[in-house]
């Protein structure tokens, strides 16, 4: 047979059975992605049926998938759009690589693969499936602002992916982790990456304009498909995996604000060679091999569920999303995507991680691509549940917490020669880089300090803790630096929400967002640092991490009693007037004193709340507001349970951020309420 008529024979043979799995898990109410995996296990070489492609000529297309997902990954996101997304989305991403990474570091060490290994089983579980969350999403209808936040999120990870990718090749082609070559390598990457989105930026957006300005789409996917894959040869010249490539073109077509555009005009080819890459990623998998690395496979889901879930939902919350949109983003995005497959593949092709690794990680997806659809889907009633769960103390002083830094990121921005906060986020990063700069040189000159630290009498065990009592001390200046570093940059942000310095709310505002900055450099340095200096770094992370959350939770015992005394002040100085309030309806302005983030509310006759309890309205899971305080004609009632009935012409303090205030205000006023 002709290499031609084989390749059409592969070719043919991969799409026929993909399409008809890629059906059956559709019809099952599953993710097509899953479909594609089970095809390619069917006509690959472990299973002895009739029908059966060539691996060899399968993988070399399935680089074509490669290539055009990564490009497409690269539409989505604008450089503006990044940079706006940073505080919020962009620490959420940070923390929860980080967090993965450790995890998946710590299991590898546990098995015994090697600091190389266990890096790349790290790796390969630390990204989330854009692919999978988009379809769930599309299928289950979720829009908004969840949504919003989820794709941006995933965004800011397929950019941390490219840099794992970058790295792990260099790991991969023997430069192992020798901190000073990571160092060059990181580097080498910031530079390729600078030099050619600084000179891209001024050639492929006019030309993308222009060539969109004459009306051909043929044209346009040509052009586009040309640069894609000329970037991509690009990066591999330089020694970097051809996504990287792929996925800078995408960045500079999407520039030119015709993104949108290409990508509905190359979606076409893109699912085709998208679905021989996950076709081909089946076909490598040994069935026999996954069965005696299940056990180990559960093992990981379940941590990437628990992990995504905590990481997400904690980031989510300090970063001001509010505590029902992150429990729902970390339930969104508990699976492994398809970076998992091409990172795991780096390190199985080069030697340095175990052939296990690939089933594995194909177990790991295909379990959490099952759980993924059911954790969205029954999402509102386990924040639901873990609301009801919650003192009151604390709801009240999330939803406050929340709308504080939505105030903050209304604000217009400073110029940069004016703007304290950069300066001291320059500050920051540098006691912070200082910082794991020296332990990186005491992990380096380890051997030559052990040996000095042998001839006067110390034994090789106990030179181990004096080492880190060294490096503890040298390193004290910096990280105490960055720990007053941190706290002015908090206080600086506070004082523009809260100007009060006596004010309580402003004391849990600078609480968290000092943690915040915290986890976002502690928790990916860690997660860098293990893999060099063993699990003692993951353990002083997971020491500081709960150190920090109760440090943060004992504020809101302050915040919420000003809440609760502001609540009162509103409710009394409305008391007098609420004959004329009541028949006017609608929202009442704010009394001078109160704390941002609060709303009062009277509720007319007709109004849908009216007769109803809060637990029947569901207020909190459905609007993430929070009522601290109602005003019935006769009692007044601060902190109310939940089952207390609400009454026509009852005056309720709301508090939360804008958009949960406005859905709280649509949802009490909706009209009268359904039979």
């Amino acid at each position: 047979m002709s290499s031609s008529l084989a390749l059409v024979q592969d070719l043919g043979i991969a799409l026929s059975m993909a399409a008809g799995m890629g059906l059956l898990a559709k019809r099952l109410g599953q993710p097509p992605v899953l479909g594609y995996l089970l095809a390619g296990l069917l006509v690959g070489p472990y299973i002895p049926i009739p029908v059966f492609a060539d691996g060899e000529r399968t993988h070399a297309l399935s680089e074509l998938g490669i290539v055009l997902v990564m490009f497409v990954v690269g539409l989505e996101l604008r450089i503006k759009r990044l940079i706006k997304v940073l505080p919020t989305a962009g620490a959420t991403a940070l923390i929860e690589v980080g967090a993965l990474l450790l995890a998946g570091i710590g299991i590898g060490t546990v098995l015994g693969w090697g600091a190389q290994g266990a890096l790349f089983l790290g790796a390969s579980i630390a990204i989330s499936s854009t692919m999978i969350v988009s379809n769930v999403f599309t299928g289950q209808g979720v829009t908004g602002p969840l949504r919003s936040y989820v794709m941006s999120v995933l965004v800011v990870q397929d950019v941390l992916a490219i840099v794992l990718a970058a790295v792990l090749t260099a790991v991969a082609a023997g430069q192992g982790l020798e901190p000073l070559a990571l160092a060059v390598v990181v580097v080498r990457l910031a530079a390729v990456l600078l030099g050619i989105l600084a000179l891209g930026v001024f050639l492929v957006p006019p030309l993308i304009r222009w060539v969109k300005a004459l009306g051909s789409k043929e044209l346009l996917v040509v052009v586009c498909a040309g640069l894609c894959f000329g970037l991509a040869f690009v990066a591999e010249s330089l020694g970097y995996s051809v996504a990287l490539g792929a996925f800078l073109a995408g960045v500079l077509v999407a520039e030119s604000g015709e993104g949108h555009h290409v990508e509905r005009a190359m979606e076409p080819v893109r699912d085709i060679f998208a679905a021989i890459f996950f076709v081909a990623i089946g076909m490598s998998v040994d069935p026999r091999l996954a069965f005696a690395n299940l056990p180990v496979a559960l093992v990981v889901s379940g941590l990437v569920l628990v992990v995504q879930l905590l990481s997400v939902g904690s980031a989510g919350i300090l970063s001001g999303n509010g505590l029902r949109r992150s429990v729902r983003a970390g339930l969104s995005l508990g699976q492994v995507g398809e970076f998992g497959f091409i990172l795991s593949a780096i390190g199985i092709q080069a030697g340095v991680a175990p052939p296990e690794l690939a089933p594995i990680v194909v177990t790991v997806a295909v379990l959490t691509s099952f759980t993924t659809p059911i954790a969205i889907r029954h999402s509102e009633g386990l924040v639901h549940q873990l609301e009801d769960a919650l003192p009151q103390r604390i709801r009240g002083s999330l939803s406050l917490y929340a709308a504080w830094l939505e105030r903050l990121r209304s604000q217009p921005a400073l110029p940069p020669k004016r703007s304290p906060g950069q300066r001291l986020l320059w500050v920051l990063a540098l006691d912070g880089g200082l910082s794991v700069a020296l332990g990186l040189g005491v992990h380096r000159a380890r051997p030559w300090l052990s040996t000095q630290l042998e001839r006067v009498g110390v034994s090789p065990g106990q030179s181990v803790w004096v080492l880190l009592a060294l490096t503890l001390l040298l390193g004290l200046p910096l990280i105490l630096g960055f720990a007053r570093g941190s706290g002015r940059y908090a206080e600086h942000l506070a004082q523009r929400v809260l100007p009060d310095s006596q004010s309580q709310g402003r004391v849990l505002l600078q609480r968290g967002v000092r943690t915040l900055l915290v986890l976002c450099f502690g928790v990916p340095v860690a997660a860098l640092l293990v893999p060099a200096t063993g699990l003692l770094s993951g353990v002083v992370v997971l020491v500081l991490v709960g150190v920090l959350a109760m440090w943060t939770l004992r504020a809101t015992e302050g915040a919420d009693a000003e809440l609760r005394s502001g609540a009162g002040r509103v409710l009394d100085i409305l008391e007098a007037r609420l004959s004329e309030e009541s028949s006017a309806g609608g929202s009442l302005p704010v009394a001078p004193g109160l704390v941002e983030g609060t709303r009062t509310l009277t509720l007319l006759p007709h109004a849908r709340g009216a007769g109803l309890t809060l637990a029947q309205l569901d207020l909190r899971a459905k609007t993430g507001a929070t009522v601290v305080g109602v005003r019935s004609p006769g009692t007044q009632t601060q902190a109310p349970d939940s089952h207390q009935a609400l009454q026509a012409g009852d005056v309720l303090v709301l508090a939360g951020p804008y958009q949960a205030l406005q859905d709280a205000e649509q949802l009490l006023l909706a009209g009268p309420a359904s039979p």
